[in-house]
């Protein structure tokens, strides 16, 4: 039984995001190489994952399996529209003096990638999602 700690919206967005960051944890350790460097990378990518498991059994969430592919896109275009913000000149601010200017070219850019990640995000959310004949 899931504490009160979250609604249903809220327990399906940790469960979507932290789900794919799981999905993507396993495809990036598949293809590392055989250096010296990616058994500790290896390791660590071990590591995260169990942390990501540990706040799935803290919440008393199940991990999802593998997202259909409607839930990953809007997942994927949702995490995207978030690190999009880190890229925003009052953002940048953080890394260095922002140029005058920058802004002014940098905004309108950013916002056309973030109105079509937001059509993707409404596409998949508009798709009915295929029946599984076992349901």
């Amino acid at each position: 039984m899931r504490p009160n700690l979250l609604n249903e919206h809220q327990a399906r967005h940790i469960a979507s995001v932290l789900g794919l960051l799981l999905d993507e944890l396993g495809e990036l350790a598949t293809p590392l190489p055989q250096e010296p460097w990616a058994a500790p990378a290896r390791a660590r990518l071990a590591a995260v994952r169990s942390r990501v498991l540990g706040v799935f059994h803290e919440l008393h969430l199940a991990p999802p399996e593998s997202a259909p592919p409607r839930r990953r896109l809007a997942a994927y275009a949702g995490v995207w529209l978030v690190r999009l913000e880190d890229l925003r000149s009052r953002s940048l601010a953080r890394y260095g003096p922002v140029a005058e200017g920058l802004a002014a070219r940098l905004e309108p850019a950013l916002d056309a990638v973030a109105r079509e990640l937001e059509q993707l995000v409404r596409l998949a959310a508009d798709t009915p999602e295929p029946r599984d004949a076992n349901r």
